[in-house]
């Protein structure tokens, strides 16, 4: 199960268009191990601001073909079709066999260049491909039904919100929504960028959280001093905004509660996460590195921290705390497997989010007194005791203070 959640060194090589997905985290280190590959000939082209037209991407790649491989592009006359064009460039390379041309940033490619690349892909040799990568889809390339049959979105797994876009129905709309950092919404890959308001969306996310609310507990969310009348005029108005930024209707209302639309196929990151969290606990040693992994790379930043409310904010404490019992199973997942430096780095990373919790001050006292580095372990007590008494008014338990004196011990 560990390779279902990552797996960056071995890319499919018989797609002649592969296309990096946007939300994958290890979009470069997938580049690197393709630029490293000697069965296959690399091309890397970057683009570094956004393009005009097909002339300024012919100029790039002929730059980088000159120096990684000493090809020069025939000059590209005025008016040149992408399929004349496309045709010039696998004249060009024909000569070195199999090859992989690397494009990153190809969210930055005008229409030209997507054409272009079309008619590239279309003209693809065997033992060619093409691998793009950037921040957004390329959709004019997903949607062209000429190279349909020869490109795949890579790589994707709903369970780590990469959803394939290209097996959308078109009747059903497809809400993906990201919680864990600033907050961020898509409607069949698209995202939103226009909310008209800070209302709006502080009411759609509170919404996707919730997934099923009554009526009061929105009025006394939003609008706890307004009077009933009063506060279903703004909740209608704002509701009906969100539906017209969406171009649906998010929820239904049913049996008291509104609920999202059984017409929307929502994937929630926060739901995913905590799902991660909850099965690692029953799961087998294999499985339950791969669900706290697959949790741990959810896990984008602390909730909505964009959004500054009151549910937002006790939302945000509950789900730090579940990310840090995460990194912490990680970590003793990770020592008793041998592994100390990684165990320590995520015990590391667990006390940063929870500085008060002793039970992670004590793992990191051990791990690093194990390591022969009593001093620093030392340091981690005292920066919990002062935490302690600062934030609770207390001092470190009686297992914390013995394990404190062990170590100083074993230090004279």
């Amino acid at each position: 199960m560990a390779n279902m959640y990552r797996n960056t060194t071995e890319l499919p090589v018989d797609i002649p268009l592969l296309i990096l997905h946007p939300n994958e985290p290890t979009q470069h280190m997938m580049m690197a191990t393709v630029l490293n590959q000697k069965e296959r000939q690399p091309i890397f082209l970057s683009l570094q601001t956004p393009l005009s037209d097909l002339s300024e991407v012919w100029q790039l790649l002929g730059q980088a073909l000159s120096e990684q491989l000493n090809i020069t592009l025939p000059r590209l006359e005025a008016r040149t079709t992408p399929e004349r064009a496309a045709q010039a460039l696998l004249g060009a390379v024909k000569s070195i066999g199999k090859f992989t041309l690397v494009i990153d940033a190809f969210d930055l490619a005008n229409e030209a260049v997507n054409a272009w690349l079309a008619a590239v892909v279309k003209g693809l040799p065997e033992g060619g491909q093409i691998i793009i990568g950037g921040r957004e889809l390329p959709f004019s390339l997903l949607q062209n039904k000429a190279i349909q049959n020869k490109l795949q979105l890579y790589p994707v797994n709903e369970d780590r919100m990469l959803l394939d876009y290209t097996k959308q129905p078109a009747e059903r709309a497809l809400l993906e929504v990201n919680g864990l950092g600033p907050g961020r919404a898509l409607i069949n890959g698209k995202g939103i960028s226009r909310w008209d308001g800070v209302l709006p969306r502080s009411l759609f996310f509170f919404f996707i959280d919730k997934g099923m609310v009554t009526r009061d507990e929105i009025f006394q969310t939003f609008w706890p001093t307004l009077s009933v009348r009063e506060a279903t005029n703004v909740f209608h108005v704002t509701k009906r905004k969100i539906s017209e930024i969406l171009g649906f209707d998010l929820t239904v209302y049913w049996s008291g509660f509104y609920r999202i639309s059984p017409d929307v196929e929502l994937h929630y990151d926060v739901v995913k996460f905590i799902e991660h969290v909850q099965n690692s606990t029953v799961a087998d040693e294999k499985s339950e590195e791969a669900h706290l992994q697959a949790a741990i790379d959810l896990y984008q930043g602390v909730f909505l921290s964009t959004l500054d409310m009151e549910w937002a904010a006790s939302r945000r404490v509950e789900l730090g705390h579940t990310y840090a019992e995460a990194l912490s199973s990680m970590g003793k997942l990770k020592q008793r497997q041998g592994q100390t430096q990684e165990a320590l780095g995520l015990y590391l990373r667990a006390a940063a989010t929870q500085p008060h919790r002793e039970d992670l001050a004590r793992g990191i006292m051990s791990l690093f007194s194990n390591l022969g580095q009593s001093t620093r372990a030392l340091e981690v007590y005292e920066r919990l005791t002062t935490e302690l008494k600062s934030s609770l008014g207390v001092s470190p338990d009686r297992r914390t203070v013995e394990l404190a004196e062990q170590i100083r011990t074993a230090r004279r």
